[in-house]
């Protein structure tokens, strides 16, 4: 493996871990979404949006985004954490900024440390560190950088002013067109997009449903921990079920849209697998924490643990496949308990 393409994976996993691990605890989040946001009064909380474009007309605390199109015109007190089409920071950031997108500009200064990676990425402000990989990369001339620059792309410009160690590798090699290698890291590279954006989408999904569900969320919870083994086997046995039930039902003209039922409600529970297994490992590090923290802090810290699990090398898939089986059965025991229960 190339030293570029290990600055490339480090940079990628940090924004993963990363983003849960800066992230300061606060008593509440404000989540946003839509196709297009604009923010024009202040928030004192954490910002987590998604949707088409956001706009930041006042000062936020700190900013989660996944989306389209990100526009910064007023300062974040603290981190600034993004996934888009188009990222445009021209207001100052309190502490980190760690950004992947096709085009990114940077225009303000960051207090703590950068780390980007885009198609086109332009550096104009100042920051303690940088580590940006991508197509092209441009530290402007007005930028002072206070301590080490790590720069990975096929066509870089440095004029600023870097106080520390300056890395530069140059993927340029002079062949004209796209070759089999730039195919491939083209397509690597939108898979971690999308696995970036699943991720963050995920993760206020799960916000969402703790807020809007607490009841609900702690039942399952509880499932979980006290009936770990058989939910892991509820969750195979209910998959297996199901889908074969659908296959039944097609079979038959009069069954065929009790099989699209069957199918979406399968399709629902392993969407939310992920979520209710994320929300048990927060529930376990609470335990050997010995330490209680709000149903939303509990999900929040299990999601990233259990997310950082997916991509441990030649293991991260097993995880994974252990992961959805196991939330899909705490969803399919609780909502049979809760049936049972009924005497229905």
């Amino acid at each position: 493996m190339t030293n570029l393409m290990a600055h490339k994976i480090m940079i990628l996993i940090a924004l993963i871990i990363t983003a849960g691990l800066i992230i300061s605890p606060v008593t509440a989040f404000d989540t946003r979404s839509g196709d297009n946001i604009v923010i024009n009064e202040p928030i004192d909380d954490d910002l987590v949006a998604s949707g088409g474009s956001m706009i930041v007309n006042a000062p936020v605390k700190s900013i989660t985004w996944a989306g389209g199109t990100l526009i910064v015109n007023e300062p974040v007190e603290k981190n600034l954490i993004a996934a888009g089409a188009t990222i445009q920071v021209n207001a100052p950031i309190g502490t980190d900024l760690i950004v992947f997108g096709g085009n990114i500009d940077i225009n303000g200064d960051v207090g703590g440390k950068v780390m980007a990676f885009g198609g086109s990425i332009t550096m104009s402000g100042n920051a303690e560190n940088i580590a940006a990989t991508g197509g092209t990369v441009v530290l402007g001339k007005n930028s002072v950088i206070s301590k080490d620059a790590i720069i990975s792309a096929s066509g870089y410009t440095t004029q600023a002013r870097i106080l520390g160690n300056l890395t530069v590798e140059d993927e340029q090699n002079g062949d004209c067109g796209f070759s089999m290698k730039e195919i491939g890291n083209i397509i690597q590279a939108f898979i971690t997009f999308a696995m970036i954006l699943c991720f963050f989408g995920f993760l206020i999904l799960g916000i969402i449903f703790v807020k809007l569900c607490p009841a609900f969320y702690t039942s399952l919870v509880k499932t979980g921990k006290e009936k770990t083994i058989i939910s892991l086997v509820a969750g195979i046995a209910g998959l297996l079920i199901g889908c074969i039930l659908c296959v039944i039902l097609l079979i038959t003209i009069i069954g065929i849209p009790l099989a699209f039922f069957l199918f979406l409600l399968i399709l629902l529970g392993l969407m939310l697998a992920n979520i209710l297994t994320g929300a048990l490992v927060g529930e376990w590090i609470q335990q050997l924490a010995k330490k209680e923290v709000s149903l939303i802090w509990g999900f929040v810290v299990g999601f990233i643990v259990l997310n950082a699990l997916f991509f441990i090398p030649y293991i991260g898939f097993i995880f994974w496949v252990v992961s959805v089986f196991l939330g899909f059965g705490m969803l399919v025991l609780t909502c049979y308990e809760a049936y049972a229960d009924s005497g229905l």
